[in-house]
């Protein structure tokens, strides 16, 4: 096994997290990139592990937590590692001891940069990223928010401990209209979703909805609001169902449209 960085050739695969049998969404695509052109000279690590075969079998992605969406110091964070466990493909891959790979291969390469410790950002449950994997290879939590759990594994003694960011404000409510502010970051594919459905969503509907998109990938502009990745109606964050899609978002911006007041009553 070889965990390798991207390029040109291999980036598409990393940037749909191993769904290479999707077709490219050209606007995820493009806020993945925005996020990994901003980042890739300030230490972050984009890697794809690869089988002796030549299948793609898992990816990682890692950087100084000084560049991150998280909090901290002198630390790295992990802020994925996922191993293939779709069916199609090459088949679920987990269990495999892949992950324990990746692992212990950041584990190295950031003892060696010199860094206090290492921190990861996981799942509490067991679908996606989740945290019990950390937490069986000695990682202990820090922080929490929701299912949004941050683990930590100090090097020396002394290291601070990072944490999670926290909303600071909140976007203004729209008057006559609703106001739908996307906040965009570009580390996850999931916020790049968001941010490509809520784009779709508010198409047509310049009567009923303002469209803000707010660039986090910027680090200064996240810290100032404390948030990297939603999207919010007026004043109120829609989390929607799983795997909502613009047609969700839409019927909601309807339904809160349908009980504004209009100005002057």
């Amino acid at each position: 096994m070889n965990l390798i960085d991207i390029d040109n050739s291999t980036e598409g695969t990393f940037f749909r997290c191993l769904h290479d049998e999707k077709p490219e969404n050209p606007g995820v695509i493009e806020l993945r990139r925005r996020w990994f052109d901003r980042n890739k000279g300030k230490g972050l690590r984009a890697k794809l592990l690869v089988r002796e075969d030549g299948a793609v079998v898992g990816l990682c992605q890692y950087m100084p937590i000084e560049h991150s969406h998280l909090i901290g110091e002198d630390l790295f964070v992990i802020l994925c590692i996922w191993v293939h466990g779709y069916t199609h493909l090459v088949g679920n891959q987990q269990g495999k001891g892949y992950g324990r790979f990746i692992l212990e291969y950041i584990e190295k390469d950031v003892r060696e940069s010199g860094a206090k410790g290492i921190a990861a950002w996981g799942m509490d449950f067991p679908h996606w990223n989740p945290v019990s994997f950390y937490e069986h290879k000695g990682y202990s939590r820090v922080d929490s928010s929701g299912p949004v759990v941050l683990v930590w594994k100090p090097f020396v003694e002394g290291a601070k401990p990072p944490a999670l960011l926290r909303l600071n404000r909140r976007p203004p409510r729209g008057t006559k209209k609703t106001k739908v502010t996307v906040f965009i970051n570009g580390w996850c594919g999931v916020g790049c979703h968001w941010c490509i459905n809520a784009r779709e969503a508010v198409s047509g509907l310049g009567n009923l909805a303002d469209y803000e998109e707010i660039d986090t990938s910027d680090r200064a502009n996240m810290l100032s609001w404390g948030i990297e990745d939603g999207v919010f109606l007026d004043d109120a964050p829609f989390y929607g169902p799983p795997l909502w899609n613009s047609d969700d978002l839409k019927r909601e911006i309807f339904r809160v449209q349908k009980h504004k007041i209009p100005d002057g009553k």
